[in-house]
């Protein structure tokens, strides 16, 4: 029986983009293939055609598990400080920042412009904005308790995004490692940023 035969149903999709993010992880856009997916997750180089038209496509999928895991750090940023818009905030900034510097390479997949469109496919779309809805939740809830500015909610928050997004691509490609060299420093920077992001949104 081969390997791919064996994953239930829906399993070897998953299957192939888990191989496909620790290719692109560890060896970049560049030299991740369909055919080169198909050999690290142990299957046969048509498998991934089951499921992926092209490489563009096995990359919209990766992306979107990037986006996935974004949106569960601020989401779990969000439970950590439950009713605390301001520390849901910080939290979540600095997350986004950390995932940004543990998988750079991912981060730069997510927002590097490398992917086209695909008009049939709109799972990376959605993924991204749940990631920022999120985000629109934590800024909803501090005007709600009088703690940020009133404004444009969805505006506001892709002021927040904009800044982290920033600072994340700094901490990640290395132009930080004169200032911050190490993942604690940086992150260190990242709740400093924070802090100066929540003294622009506060109400006044």
């Amino acid at each position: 029986m081969s390997k791919e035969s064996s994953y239930h149903h829906g399993n070897l999709r998953e299957a192939l983009l888990e191989a496909g993010t620790k290719l692109v992880e560890e060896k970049g856009v560049a030299d991740v293939s369909l055919r080169a997916v198909a050999k690290a997750a142990g299957v046969s180089h048509t498998a991934p055609y089951r499921h992926f038209s092209d490489k563009n496509a096995m990359l919209r999928g990766i992306a979107a598990t990037g986006f996935r895991l974004l949106a569960q750090r601020i989401e779990e940023a969000v439970e950590l400080h439950p009713g605390n818009p301001e520390l849901q905030l910080s939290a979540a900034g600095v997350a986004y920042v950390e995932l940004a510097i543990e998988h750079p390479r991912l981060h730069n997949l997510m927002f590097g412009g490398v992917l086209q469109d695909d008009a049939v496919d709109d799972s990376l779309e959605e993924r991204s904005d749940q990631a920022f809805k999120g985000l629109v939740g934590i800024i909803a809830l501090g005007q709600q308790a009088g703690v940020f500015r009133r404004g444009d909610t969805d505006e506001l928050a892709l002021t927040a995004w904009s800044l982290v997004h920033g600072f994340a691509m700094l901490a990640s490609t290395g132009t930080l490692d004169h200032r911050a060299g190490g993942q604690e420093a940086k992150l260190a920077l990242a709740h400093r940023v924070a802090n100066h992001l929540l003294s622009g949104l506060a109400k006044r």
